[in-house]
């Protein structure tokens, strides 16, 4: 939780005045009791009315004191409490973003969502309720106790045995709702993954008409999620009713006795109402403290999930570049093997091949032959469980992962645009590329043709995920951002998939004639789109079954040429 405090750095003086200004307001509404047992006890019996309305003028300007003391505390906790979170979520988002995809998959994006969010903002509400009750309501109450005491010592008995027995109720409701508390959050994060699983697959539900399956699942998960909130609701519901019951019958036994009292002569009428006063005062400020607690509970609770993100490792910058026995290309893969954590098994095994300044690699296979998998292990974003991966340090700068990847461009499996324009969506890869290379990069990627058509062109609106585009444009989209970015090594994993075959000749020759000083990998399991490749890779189930030209695996591998022979008869078809 250390790395929490660090944020309240800028924002000491809100830190300070939020509670210092509650205390003083604390101690001027003290004073109303005594104010209203002076007037019962002698200003009243006195007859004159100059008297009254004296203290009456004295106790409403306390209270106005009071009021303008308790706007500015809540001013200052509020902005603390806004500022601290602010501070905490940039740092946390950070922290997020340089997280190794290990870390990311284990935690789950929806969970990190929700973390970023619901999580942040129950951290907030604790801060803003902390600044405001911490010291007041403690000193409220002991305040009020310590003036009943002032009044009439006999009755202080009554008032310690009401704060102790108030005090098992808040200490007994914290223990009993602070593991159900934790409980929510984390079916919260379940239902996010749900709803996000569903959001994104809404295609594929409805084509396979999963829609009631789908429902159903929602339904259970919302219902579970829903039981466990009416059941820390009524556990905390019950704590008001429990302290009113309290307090009440500690009432009636003060009026009783102070009644006695009050016949005796040993107490006078305004003193009993004092005592009354400080006693309901009590009351209300142990109600607050019990709603203080849980909120910080719940503070607490998702401060330890936000810790948890902050204290995973951020992914190294620096990495091993073991040379292979033989250093005789810009890229060796040597023996490699990998892991994925917690798998049982390898989804990489044995891949040796090596990899020419200029060439271009086709990688194929079977859905599930590691292809993905292997172009992680190429972007370090994976580094191999055994085996070597060697950068020439001739061709590139490996003294950091980030510089690394800034000589690699890819071409993701998945079209991701971002929110924006067309202009700021190419200019990811390279903000002062010019308006000839971001035309150039449309070109060669096919899509300048239908960017012309757009309203504004380069300036033309991106949707979030690029839902206003069609797959094929938001492929060419990405494949052009990808040749934005001057690069060493072009990846395109599976870039092609959602082109025609005519669109993908034409892409591909292009990127032949005007890219051949770049290194090209591409996966693929269309052996048409790969068989001008230098270099072809057929892995399957893992392994690494051949490499060579298009006409060397169509001769020597047989798996190969039974994906070939399968795509030219549904080719013909």
């Amino acid at each position: 939780m250390k790395q929490l405090l660090v944020h309240f750095k800028n924002y000491r003086l809100s830190s300070f005045f939020g509670p210092f200004f509650k205390l003083i307001e604390a101690l001027l509404e003290l004073t109303i009791p005594m104010f209203v047992a002076v007037i019962i006890d002698e200003a009243i019996p006195s007859g004159e009315v100059s008297n009254v309305i004296r203290y009456i003028a004295m106790m409403f300007g306390i209270g106005l004191t009071g009021f303008l003391f308790s706007i500015t505390a809540q001013y200052h906790s509020a902005r603390a409490a806004i500022g601290v979170t602010r501070s905490i979520g940039n740092d946390l988002f950070k922290h997020i973003i340089h997280l190794p995809k290990a870390e990311r998959d284990d935690i789950t994006p929806a969970s990190l969502v929700t973390r970023m969010t619901s999580d942040l903002f129950q951290i907030q509400s604790a801060i803003n309720i902390f600044f405001r009750l911490f010291l007041r309501s403690p000193f409220i109450v002991l305040g009020s106790m310590i003036m009943a005491m002032q009044i009439d010592l006999r009755m202080t008995s009554y008032f310690l045995v009401m704060i102790l027995l108030l005090t098992v109720v808040v200490v007994g409701s914290l223990y009993i709702t602070t593991p159900v508390h934790a409980q929510i959050r984390r079916e919260l994060d379940r239902l996010v993954t749900l709803t996000r699983e569903q959001i994104q697959g809404i295609r594929v539900i409805r084509a396979f008409r999963q829609e009631d399956r789908e429902k159903q699942e929602f339904k259970e998960q919302n219902e579970s999620l829903t039981f466990n909130q009416i059941k820390v609701g009524k556990l905390s519901n019950f704590t008001n009713p429990l302290t009113y019951v309290i307090v009440n019958i500690v009432l009636l036994l003060i009026i009783w006795q102070g009644g006695h009292f009050v016949n005796e002569g040993t107490l006078q009428q305004g003193q009993l109402v004092a005592l009354v006063n400080y006693l309901l005062a009590i009351l209300v400020e142990l109600v607050k403290i019990a709603m203080f607690v849980m909120q910080i509970n719940r503070g607490l609770t998702s401060a330890n999930r936000v810790v948890d993100v902050l204290n995973r490792p951020l992914e190294d910058t620096e990495f091993n570049n073991p040379e292979p026995a033989q250093d005789t290309a810009s890229i060796v893969f040597e023996d490699v093997a990998f892991t994925y954590p917690d798998a049982a098994e390898a989804s990489l095994e044995d891949v040796s091949f090596a990899i020419q300044t200029g060439d271009f690699v086709g990688i194929t296979g079977s859905t599930g032959s590691g292809k993905s998998t292997l172009l992680s292990l190429l972007t370090k974003t994976y580094d191999p469980t055994s085996g070597k991966l060697y950068f020439d340090t001739g061709v590139f700068d490996v003294t950091t992962r980030q510089n690394l990847r800034n000589q690699i461009s890819v071409v993701p499996q998945s079209a991701t645009l971002f929110k924006g324009t067309i202009r700021s969506n190419l200019m990811q890869g390279n903000p002062r590329a010019s308006e000839a290379e971001l035309w150039a990069a449309l070109d060669a990627a096919q899509a300048s043709e239908f960017v012309k058509s757009k309203k504004g062109q380069l300036d033309a609106e991106v949707e979030s995920f690029g839902r206003n585009f069609s797959g094929g444009q938001r492929q060419r989209l990405t494949i052009a951002r990808a040749l934005v970015k001057p690069a060493k090594v072009l990846i395109l994993d599976a870039a092609t998939s959602a082109l025609d075959y005519v669109t993908e000749s034409n892409f591909l020759k292009t990127l032949h004639e005007n890219y051949q000083d770049m290194t090209i990998v591409m996966v693929s399991e269309r052996t048409n789109s790969i068989r001008q490749a230098d270099k072809i890779v057929v892995l399957e189930q893992g392994k690494q079954i051949g490499v060579g030209s298009h006409e060397e695996l169509l001769e020597q591998n047989e798996v190969y040429r039974e994906i070939h022979a399968s795509q030219q008869v549904l080719e013909v078809n």
